[in-house]
């Protein structure tokens, strides 16, 4: 036997290791392998994702609340400004809270809170009185952040876990309650200190804890 036929050769297509049964499994493996390694996403696609995601939920809240006739549209004249605040505290809270960086933004997000909650009770003076006991606001208030909440934890924990970043996104979570309140109760500036403000404090304060529950999924700053 030559010393051809005992090492065939590559080029001239008697021996196609591509082909071989081996080589397929091996490369079926990798491309496996490939898809279960986790993909680079941009924190800008993250934010995004994230204040549609709250934003789709407050308008589900407020839509649901509306066909239970909870929720009163006609309030929308009086407490529109407050409302607008709200919807800011949203977007620029998610974004703030998820943007690498950006202590500037973080802060202008605090701030825009802090003007968001002297509004809530401006304008309502004594109000009107109401059968419901107030701590009914409070549980309401608390029941319908539990999703937005839920939803920023899992983007805020794909970062650095910090105590700003945490507090901004419980803060837009318990926007969705306070948002509710406008439009569904008409108590005087007292209650609304207590029973819808204290509800958000309570649903930030538990964002801050939650968050540090597990560790963050990167140390990204």
């Amino acid at each position: 036997m030559s010393n051809d036929e005992m090492h065939p050769s590559v080029g001239d297509g008697s021996l196609d290791v591509t082909r071989s049964p081996a080589f397929v499994r091996a490369r079926a493996v990798a491309l496996a392998e490939l898809e279960r390694a986790p993909r680079v996403v941009s924190w800008q696609h993250d934010a995004i994702t994230a204040v549609l995601l709250v934003l789709a939920a407050t308008a589900m809240v407020l839509g649901v609340g509306a066909w239970l006739s909870i929720v009163e549209v006609h309030r929308l004249q009086g407490r529109w400004l407050p409302l607008v605040l709200l919807v800011a505290v949203q977007v620029v809270g998610v974004v703030a809270a998820i943007a690498p960086g950006r202590k500037a933004m973080r802060w202008s997000a605090a701030a825009l809170a802090v003007v968001a909650a002297v509004a809530l009770p401006l304008g309502r003076g004594d109000g009107v009185p109401a059968a419901m006991p107030g701590f009914a606001c409070s549980t309401s208030h608390l029941a319908v952040d539990l999703v937005p909440l839920v939803l920023v934890l899992y983007f805020v924990r794909k970062f650095s876990v910090t105590l700003g970043r945490s507090l901004l996104a419980g803060v837009a979570a318990a926007a969705t309650g306070a948002m509710a309140g406008e439009l569904s109760c008409g108590r005087g500036w007292s209650h609304v200190l207590v029973h819808h403000i204290g509800a958000g404090v309570a649903i930030a304060v538990a964002c801050v804890l939650l968050a540090r529950v597990r560790a963050p999924q990167s140390y990204a700053p």
